[in-house]
């Protein structure tokens, strides 16, 4: 990076640092942190980002393992790392290359567990965007929250957004999609502090391989959401467009498929009581009344007829598929996700929590 970059870098680190209230400020704990970054093909912007991330735990006096998480990129990224490497003085590269695109939140997952093999080794775990949207200058922000906050997740909650109007307004409504689906709020997205406590319970859950936002959620965790802004892209253009949103939309809402399917039974349980009573009011009307036409309620009692028995077999539709989809094995990312890595997953014994000090001029190997 240049260095007016550097310096800029480290003089918001140093502000941020001096804004955090004294409740959240971290004890000098000697371990490193874990931050998880899926990257697919975006090598330029992650260069920009590590070396980013390395002025701001300079600045901070933290030191990472960067689990770098290469999601099936078919652009090679091994002269980033090796660049990365060779420069960083606060990071220590930990790659894990999948065998195929899995997909960015399928990818956290895979970076997660891997995180997990040396859990007892980190201060917290941090999960970011790999192409600068999520601002390093906060990772100390978050990880001195987790610390302050040992049982809750830390979650950032978007104050500022640089997508755009159509952007803005697609989140908006999904966002609205899924209070209605799930009656849950979400209000954040992937940049968080997990302690290492939780992290056994997230890779577990089979809806982390689904949505990372929605299975915390789903979880249970205690979350803390602190009003962060976002960032702008280091590099590149991003690939996410209106097919891709309404996907990862959907996937999210998938996560509480069980809590929708109740919502859809209720709901089509009262709109049934009203079909039930609009056909009663056709009968009394036809029969203790002399305003109906000739024909009349036949037809309006035949059309009512007809949605009941459509609103039944949705009804019964959407509760045989989710049964079904029960029935069938599903993956858990703790379980599974070593199958989906291009190397053997790491199965090194977890270093003890003294064994992990950094010493300041450490380099990557």
């Amino acid at each position: 990076m240049e260095p007016s970059e550097v310096e800029r870098f480290a003089r918001v680190a140093s502000e941020l640092s001096a804004l955090c209230p004294p409740s959240c400020e971290p004890a000098r704990d000697p371990r490193p942190i874990a931050i998880v970054v899926p990257v697919f093909n975006d090598w330029a912007a992650f260069r920009i980002l590590a070396g980013a991330i390395d002025t701001v735990l300079a600045a901070a006096d933290l030191h990472a393992e960067l689990i770098v998480v290469d999601d099936g990129s078919w652009q090679s990224g091994a002269r980033a790392l090796e660049e990365v490497a060779a420069s960083a003085s606060r990071l220590r590269l930990r790659p894990a290359v999948l065998a195929t695109n899995l997909g960015h939140q399928r990818a956290i997952a895979v970076g997660l567990v891997q995180a997990s093999l040396r859990a007892k080794a980190y201060r917290a775990i941090v999960v970011m965007d790999g192409d600068g949207e999520d601002p390093p200058e906060h990772i100390p922000r978050l990880v001195a929250e987790a610390e302050a906050h040992p049982d809750a997740v830390i979650c950032a909650r978007r104050r500022r957004r640089f997508e755009g109007a159509r952007f803005a307004v697609g989140y908006g409504l999904f966002k609205l999609v899924f209070r209605l689906c799930t009656g849950r709020r979400i209000d954040f997205g992937h940049y968080c502090a997990i302690p290492p406590a939780h992290l056994s319970r997230l890779i577990h859950a089979p809806a982390l391989w689904s949505h990372f936002a929605a299975s915390l959620i789903r979880s249970g965790l205690p979350l803390r959401r602190i009003p962060l802004d976002r960032g702008q892209r280091y590099a590149g253009r991003s690939t996410m467009n209106a097919t891709a949103l309404i996907r990862h939309g959907l996937n999210a809402i998938a996560v509480f498929e069980d809590v929708c399917l109740v919502r859809l039974l209720v709901l089509l349980g009262v709109f049934g009581c009203g079909v039930v009573s609009a056909m009663i009011g056709v009968v009394l009307v036809r029969f203790c009344t002399d305003l109906a036409m000739p024909g009349w309620a036949t037809n309006a009692g035949g059309l009512l007829l007809v949605v009941l028995f459509q609103a039944a077999l949705l009804a019964a539709t959407a509760a045989a598929a989710h049964l079904n989809r029960r029935a069938l094995p599903e993956i858990v990312p703790a379980r599974d996700a070593h199958w989906f890595l291009h190397a053997p997953a790491e199965t090194a014994e977890q270093p003890e929590d003294g064994d992990a000090q950094w010493p300041a001029d450490q380099r990557a190997a």
